[in-house]
């Protein structure tokens, strides 16, 4: 993986912790109009990657069936994004699963 590409991977991871914590792109104080529910934003997170999801099987569909503009580099970037998008998604369900079950068997 070259220099850029996890720089871009690091932006990323941090531009959606920002989102998360409720951050301001132009500022660094938290404001609570702008939070929103945790179960929106997850909502919202499978919404996307849904959408990642669709993107990548129209586009190696319609490079299957001959359609010009669709690079194979293309094709094969989308379904490696929508399948990295996936496997995150699947680790962040069994963490947020695994925290629940440890709330559950905390003694009162």
């Amino acid at each position: 993986m070259s220099v850029n590409s996890m720089r871009g991977i690091i932006d990323q991871i941090q531009f959606q912790a920002r989102q998360i914590a409720g951050v301001n792109n132009s500022s660094t104080s938290l404001a609570a109009d702008n939070r929103i529910p945790f179960s929106d934003f997850l909502s919202e997170s499978v919404h996307a990657l849904n959408q990642m999801q669709n993107h990548a099987m129209n586009q190696a569909n319609a490079y299957m069936s001959g359609a010009s503009g669709i690079e194979l580099n293309d094709v094969m970037v989308s379904l490696q994004k929508s399948t990295l998008a996936l496997n995150l998604g699947v680790q962040v369900r069994n963490k947020m699963v695994s925290a629940y079950q440890d709330i559950m068997n905390m003694p009162l």
